[in-house]
């Protein structure tokens, strides 16, 4: 009764809206379906600040590990302290080293070696190398894309927007694409992949990394404006290592330091080959990446979990609201 019917579309008035008549449930039914909806949003609550937990963790053991080389200090000052005086400026006691080396794994430990050496990037614990990113990493560029390629469906293409400022995948900036591509334009569940574009000179996005995740299936595609970086055979560093080693401030910084344009920032390839960075041993890699890999799969579950959960207090609202499901008798107090 509403509906103004026009020769090119319907139309409402704004003056017709407070007209509207609509179903409202009893008080205590409408409380019954705010419990029911509000327990809904509590656990996908939960489940984003588990994910944020699990992130905060991995990304201080990377800190911890391979920017601080927390480990090594830690034996070096129990070392030290047995054989001679402590060095002197250190920022570690006996007492923090024995703590810190208490709470770790002594298996873990062991991996580490117990004395720095001088390198081209300052101290770095001995056996560990000073490496450029292009000795290691493969660099490719995505898939250059018409928009009429676009869809609702087809094979999943990641994009600018499926990473975060300041790194992680971002799963709502996924879209579709039906068109050509070539092989060096997929991407597998576990690659990384790394902004080369960004509007503006903020770098907020431009340089960051994210891993791609399964749930949009074994195969996808990447567009011009990311980079997929992929570890040489002869290394044995792990997705995991690599995305967080290239969202560490300081590589970003270089990194996105080569960044040039005008309006629009773009990252040239050689951002992601000239520089250096501090490459551990394979065991100690291994070891972390074990670690975060496993948080990541949990974190991706607690994502999927969260979807479906929407899915279901938004399939539920309107039917609660409007009569057509109604809440037991014992759920209404």
């Amino acid at each position: 009764m509403y509906i103004n019917v026009g020769a090119v579309f319907d139309s409402l008035k704004c003056a017709d809206i407070p007209g509207f008549g609509l179903p409202v449930p009893p008080l205590p039914e409408q409380r019954a379906i705010a419990h029911i909806l509000g327990t809904l949003d509590n656990k996908i609550e939960l489940n984003r600040q588990m994910n944020q937990t699990l992130e905060e963790m991995a990304r201080a053991l990377f800190k911890s590990w391979f920017v601080e080389f927390d480990p090594v200090h830690a034996k070096a000052t129990l070392k030290d302290h047995a054989t001679t005086l402590p060095q002197a400026g250190s920022d570690w006691s006996v007492d923090r080293a024995r703590a810190y080396l208490d709470g770790m794994d002594p298996d873990i430990a062991a991996l580490f070696p117990d004395s720095l050496v001088d390198s081209a990037l300052g101290p770095i614990p001995e056996g560990w190398e000073v490496r450029a990113l292009g000795e290691c990493f493969e660099v490719e560029r995505g898939l250059s894309y018409k928009g009429s390629a676009l869809s609702s469906f087809g094979v999943p293409m990641h994009n600018l927007n499926s990473i975060f400022e300041g790194g992680g995948y971002k799963n709502d900036g996924i879209k579709y694409y039906r068109g050509d591509y070539r092989p060096r334009h997929v991407v597998q569940p576990g690659d990384v992949i790394v902004a080369n574009t960004e509007q503006g000179h903020d770098r907020m996005l431009i340089g960051f990394a994210a891993i791609v995740p399964k749930c949009f299936g074994d195969n996808g595609l990447f567009s011009h404006h990311i980079y997929r970086v992929r570890t040489k055979s002869s290394f044995a560093f792990a997705p995991d290592f690599v995305c967080r080693l290239l969202n560490t401030q300081a590589i970003h910084d270089t990194v996105s330091g080569y960044a040039t344009g005008t309006t629009v920032n773009m990252l040239p390839v050689d951002a992601l080959r000239i520089p250096r960075f501090v490459a551990p041993l394979a065991q100690v890699v291994t070891t972390f990446s074990t670690i975060a890999e496993e948080a990541r799969v949990r974190q991706e579950a607690f994502i999927a979990e969260s979807r479906t959960l929407a899915i279901v207090r938004d399939t539920l609202l309107p039917k609660l609201i409007s009569g057509k499901m109604r809440v037991k008798d014992e759920f209404r107090h």
